[in-house]
């Protein structure tokens, strides 16, 4: 099996094939190259979410072979490490499964967490094409810093806090530094310091719109699936099935409530950002940016999730109409244990939430 794998393995020849903008936007792929690996053919892998919500690392993917997934355990074979010691680029994959996502702004806290360092700051950064489709969240977010400056958004021609640090570092009109420098007096901040604010300020609430604009895209996913849910348990014949009934229901509650949860979290950073807005300065964003950051993992792990399970359940039916005992026993064998998983992640960051308020 090594030698047949071997020989598919991703090269750097192959990267130009990759869109790595796609995977590093992503909840469920993280590009290994991002981390200090020896193994030259792993640095050229990718560690993925497997159908069960498992991390695997894929050394090849092609429509012509399809998916090459390795267990990270399996590794030292793979490449022949020797035997009896613990190889450390097996050590730090070990590491790296146990997490629950794979978005950036999870993986920045989590890779700090466990001291590893990331070379290239661009490997934890969004695309700017994400970021672009970012801009309708951050309109919002923008708003009352121009209102700080009395002046409009259109009116300078920006979107994303992004603009207004380029905007300041580049000097732009006398008018625009004028706005800058009253926005330092306002919030307090000396203006050669203001630039890390916004900066920081941006990547704040850019974390909070790509996770909004992930929940958008999945909520109209899930409620298509909930709606099947919904006919199948009217169906005669699942109806009267007891382990079928109890299996959607389960299934059921626990997407509504999972989806409530995130919803609930979403609506929280608003308020707290509304209540940072009447009167924003450093104090008060450090204290929002502390709420938010202290979600990223907890949010990014459930979205991961329900990702993997709509991904997942879409491939297995989506070019056709499947019998309800089909979707029924797909459903009881990959939607309900990632169900349960997703729970998981949400109970065990709630009692680490309830430790350290006390």
């Amino acid at each position: 099996m090594g030698n047949a794998m071997g020989e598919k393995l991703t090269t750097n020849a192959d990267m130009g094939n990759r869109n790595l903008d796609y995977e590093k936007d992503s909840l469920h792929i993280m590009p290994l190259l991002m981390v200090p690996l020896k193994t030259p053919a792993l640095q050229y892998s990718r560690m993925i979410k497997n159908v069960h919500f498992d991390s695997v690392i894929e050394v090849f993917n092609d429509g012509a072979s399809g998916s090459g997934q390795i267990d990270p355990s399996k590794l030292g074979r793979l490449f022949n490490w020797p035997q009896g010691e613990k190889h450390p680029d097996g050590v730090l994959v070990a590491k790296l499964s146990l997490l629950q996502s794979f978005d950036i702004y999870s993986l920045r806290i989590q890779l700090r967490s466990l001291g590893v360092e990331v070379e290239n700051s661009d490997h934890l950064r969004l695309s700017s094409s994400k970021r672009r489709e970012l801009d309708k969240y951050m309109r919002v977010f923008t708003q009352p810093l121009m209102k700080l400056m009395s002046t409009e958004v259109d009116e300078i021609g920006i979107v994303g806090t992004g603009d207004i640090t380029s905007l300041l570092k580049d000097g732009g009109s006398e008018k625009k530094l004028h706005n800058l420098k009253q926005l330092s007096v306002k919030l307090k901040i000396i203006l050669s310091a203001l630039p890390d604010f916004l900066t920081d300020y941006g990547d704040v609430f850019l974390s909070l719109a790509y996770f909004k604009d992930q929940f958008d895209a999945i909520e109209p996913r899930i409620e298509r699936f909930l709606q099947k849910v919904e006919e199948m348990k009217h169906n005669d014949a699942t109806s009267r099935d007891r382990q079928i009934m109890e299996t959607l229901d389960f299934v059921e509650t626990g997407l509504n409530e999972i989806m409530g949860f995130i919803s609930g979290r979403i609506k929280n950073f608003d308020r707290h950002a509304e209540t940072m807005w009447e009167n924003l300065n450093v104090d008060s964003f450090r204290k929002v940016k502390a709420l938010v950051e202290s979600n990223h993992a907890m949010i990014g792990g459930m979205l991961c999730g329900l990702f993997i399970k709509m991904n997942s359940y879409e491939e297995q039916f989506g070019d056709y109409s499947p019998s309800d005992r089909a979707v029924a026993d797909y459903v009881k064998a990959y939607i309900k244990p990632g169900i349960a998983r997703i729970k998981y992640i949400e109970r065990t960051s709630r009692l680490a939430e309830a430790r350290r308020t006390l």
